[in-house]
């Protein structure tokens, strides 16, 4: 009897593998006759990385199946199908099919199916939604989810993070959602900085965020609030709309020790673009005593190859 019952909870069990072994091998479509390609050369190509190789098995997988793996309760099965729905033409179409993974419990998942609503409608426009026939209401939804996950505080870093950044990359169709003020006295200081460092050049509102942040007691904060206020002095609108100056100068944001090396990069911009003869002096002190990246960065235009 014990020999029976081990036999029949075996064969139970393979009742439920078998398929799952299954999916992973070539198969005809009962409905159209055609040869179905496998998953298991998707998986593969998310755990190398390969993109291109990507694309190439999403194209033959097509939208249909790879909606049903985006769902699959295999999670490594679903994060490759998130890794692959970028490659594709008809990538709209999956939008519903990544919603509804964007607030998963997986804190991974949840944060690359926010990242790959980032992706999709990064290059999208009404026009665009209209002509592969998404409804406008899904995409407003999707804005919704990218702006409440961006804000939710009981949600991971690295899912708001990614939420943060795909309203910044959705900006055409998520405008008017996409106030990033109310994030910037957020209580993290990760949320903070994002943040500042995602915010649209839309005048004198941002403008005076930005003034009010340079005062955070964060000194990676206050940095980002430096490189923002250059990307300003640097933009067009700046001859209509001049940026307020920060609480510290730029040139000391760009020597402080407390400054990201990525933010005080990006600042040198500034300096080099000032008739201010105290910046001039800061840029030959970072060519003599700053770290060997900004040294070759603070060379003077001629310097550099």
């Amino acid at each position: 009897m014990k020999h029976n019952a081990t036999a029949w909870a075996l064969a139970v069990s393979l009742l439920f593998v078998v398929p799952t072994a299954t999916a992973e091998r070539p198969s005809y479509n009962r409905r159209t006759g055609l040869l179905e390609v496998p998953l298991w050369g998707l998986r593969k190509a998310a755990e190398r990385g390969d993109r291109a190789e990507l694309g190439r098995w999403a194209a033959r997988i097509g939208v249909a199946r790879l909606g049903n793996a985006l769902a699959d309760p295999d999670r490594s099965l679903a994060l490759a199908a998130l890794d692959s729905v970028p490659f594709l033409p008809d990538r709209l179409l999956l939008l519903d099919a990544v919603l509804a993974r964007c607030d998963s419990a997986d804190a991974q998942l949840g944060e690359r199916a926010l990242r790959t609503i980032g992706a999709l409608l990064g290059d999208a426009d009404p026009g665009l939604l209209d002509a592969w026939e998404v409804p406008a209401e899904v995409a407003q939804r999707a804005c919704r989810v990218l702006t409440a996950a961006a804000g939710g505080a009981e949600r991971a870093i690295e899912v708001r993070l990614a939420a943060l950044q795909s309203l910044a990359d959705a900006s055409v169709l998520c405008a008017g959602r996409n106030d990033f003020s109310a994030l910037m006295h957020d209580a993290s200081p990760d949320i903070r900085r994002a943040a500042i460092l995602v915010l649209p050049p839309n005048g004198a509102r941002t403008l005076s965020a930005l003034r009010e942040a340079s005062k955070d007691a964060d000194p990676g904060v206050v940095a980002a609030t430096g490189v923002a206020l250059c990307r300003q002095q640097l933009s067009p609108r700046a001859k209509t709309t001049p940026p307020p100056s920060p609480a510290r100068p730029l040139r000391e944001l760009v020597l402080a020790s407390s400054t990201p090396a990525e933010d005080a990069a990006e600042m040198l911009a500034c300096l080099a673009d000032s008739i201010d003869p105290t910046d001039a002096k800061a840029m030959e002190e970072l060519r003599s005593k700053g770290s060997p990246l900004l040294r070759d960065l603070a060379k003077p235009v001629a310097d550099h190859p």
